[in-house]
């Protein structure tokens, strides 16, 4: 049976003793309900995972002795999600698919047909919930990977990427298939919003050396198009 997981920021890691605060250590010591002498996992978001006693409990913080610590190296295929903008609940889905499907990182996007506009406010709280999304998808499927979360931008920001590779899933006719994709160490994949890229936006998206590929006859929603495609590559290029 697995261990229940919780996430500490790498950052916060300091030689053998770790402690919890905030959400994670109210998830511990209120709804799994552990006590000292209980065994969990910690996670680091970046491929470290520790087996550790917990030491001592309180109304704001756990604290845990490491037993014993194993990490994983990353893929050898960085995957970076560029999705636009969608409505709340889809896009909360596509964000804890995306963790599960082993996103190096999410870059959500301002497109002209997105219809979801945040102010600063909003988007600092949006960003703190959508990582509470993303955190507890992580610590239920077992992964010991956190994508990295950015802050939206525009549509033009987002084609100066540095990625090997970037993609942009297309219904056009002269469309690519993913196997005839060339593997690359670092892909970027460009998600359309609710009614898709406008032309003008594929044509700049192409001229930023966007590869368009298809992902069937099929008109799929935002977030369906997103998670395929991290699946097709996940499976092709790792």
């Amino acid at each position: 049976m697995s261990l229940p997981r919780f996430y500490l920021p790498a950052a916060a890691w300091s030689g053998a003793a770790l402690t919890l605060s905030g959400d994670e250590a109210q998830h511990c010591s209120r709804v799994m309900r552990k006590q000292p002498g209980d065994t969990i996992e910690i996670f680091d978001g970046a491929g470290r995972v520790a087996v550790c006693e917990i030491t001592h409990v309180s109304k704001s913080e756990v604290q845990a002795r490491i037993g014993s610590e194993t990490r994983m190296e990353p893929f050898q295929t960085a995957i970076h999600l560029l999705p636009a903008l969608i409505k709340a609940e889809p896009f909360e889905w596509l964000l804890e698919k995306a963790v599960e499907l082993g996103a190096t990182s999410i870059q959500p996007v301002i497109t002209e047909r997105t219809v979801i506009h945040l102010d600063a406010a909003q988007t600092e709280k949006k960003l703190a919930k959508w990582r509470r999304h993303m955190i507890e998808s992580a610590k239920q499927c077992h992964t010991p990977f956190l994508p990295e979360l950015k802050v939206p931008i525009s549509f033009a920001a987002s084609l100066s990427t540095s990625a090997e590779l970037k993609l942009i899933p297309s219904l056009s006719e002269h469309s690519r298939t993913l196997k005839q994709i060339t593997p690359a160490s670092s892909v970027a994949v460009l998600i359309g919003p609710e009614g898709d890229f406008t032309p003008e936006e594929e044509v700049l998206a192409q001229q930023a050396g966007f590869i368009r590929i298809t992902l069937g006859n099929l008109v799929l929603r935002a977030e369906t198009a997103a998670i395929a495609t991290l699946a097709i590559l996940g499976h092709e290029l790792r």
